[in-house]
């Protein structure tokens, strides 16, 4: 669906993606950063291996001194025999298997594994240089039509659904598959949607509901009545509106705009965006 709007507003919302880097591996790294893994990843293997001597030493230490003891002099067999099957036995058989490793140490194959952990692990050094690269590319991108309705839909079906209460355009229905979607895309298209307070607008229907607004029979004093929906009135959000939000979430809510630049915005996130295109100012919550 084409956006009507006018040029400045749509060059304000293009996308603009960081274009792929050739270089990159089938791990999406660069010659360098697999460097950097090769050698992080050769640097564990080494340190495991003293790890794995000095843990058989101190194994070694340990039965050594097992060896030196004098049982007898315990007195209790049956205590001698509890601490022979709880501790020492383990303590050997620990010891052979450590001896074991050592014997069947295969550098290369360890080098393997830890590169292999490194770069599909989320906590890996290539899981760290991707999601760098993601969010270098993601901070340095503009919104797009699909941001600014994932906003809305966000905000109106959660994070601003406190609040608010919207007035619906008849010619609505033909945008979007949801009503807060269809409400983004008519914005979108170059049109006006006005906002009202919930709860003052709900105690006004509340009123009307109860005749209060009734002047004889049923005859409606609609000048009071219309008056005293319009103190409801919070405001309208168009294009415009939207941009004037942008420029205010990038100066005085980074975190908010970072979110939303990295797809990760929540309801409050949402809220934010939504109160600020309406009232140009976070007022609720």
């Amino acid at each position: 669906m084409k956006i009507i709007i006018q040029e400045g507003q749509y060059n304000t919302l293009i996308k603009q993606f960081i274009n792929e880097d050739d270089n990159l591996n089938e791990y999406g790294l660069t010659d360098d950063e697999m460097r950097q893994v090769e050698k992080i990843a050769e640097d564990e293997v080494i340190e495991g291996l003293k790890q794995l001597k000095k843990n058989i030493e101190e194994k070694q230490k340990d039965v050594d001194r097992i060896k030196d003891f004098d049982f007898s002099q315990m007195g209790d067999q049956q205590t001698v025999d509890l601490l022979m099957k709880d501790y020492v036995e383990p303590l050997k058989k620990e010891l052979e298997r450590l001896k074991k490793s050592l014997k069947e140490f295969n550098h290369d194959e360890y080098k393997k594994r830890y590169m292999n952990w490194h770069l599909h692990s989320a906590g890996g050094l290539g899981y760290s240089f991707r999601h760098k690269r993601y969010r270098d590319e993601a901070l340095n991108r503009k919104l797009t039509k699909d941001d600014i309705i994932d906003l809305f839909v966000t905000a109106l079906e959660g994070g601003s659904n406190y609040w608010y209460y919207v007035d619906i355009p008849k010619n609505i229905k033909s945008f979007g598959d949801t009503k807060s979607e269809a409400i983004g895309e008519y914005i979108l298209q170059g049109n006006k949607v006005n906002f009202y307070d919930y709860e003052e607008r709900s105690e006004v229907m509340k009123r009307y509901n109860k005749g209060e607004y009734k002047i004889q029979g049923d005859v409606v004093n609609q000048k009071e009545f219309n008056e005293d929906l319009e103190e409801t009135y919070l405001g309208y959000v168009d294009m415009n509106k939207i941009l004037e939000t942008i420029t205010i979430i990038k100066k005085d809510y980074p975190e908010v705009w970072e979110n939303i630049l990295l797809e990760q915005a929540d309801a409050g996130d949402a809220d934010v965006f939504l109160q600020l295109c309406v009232m140009g100012e976070v007022v609720y919550g």
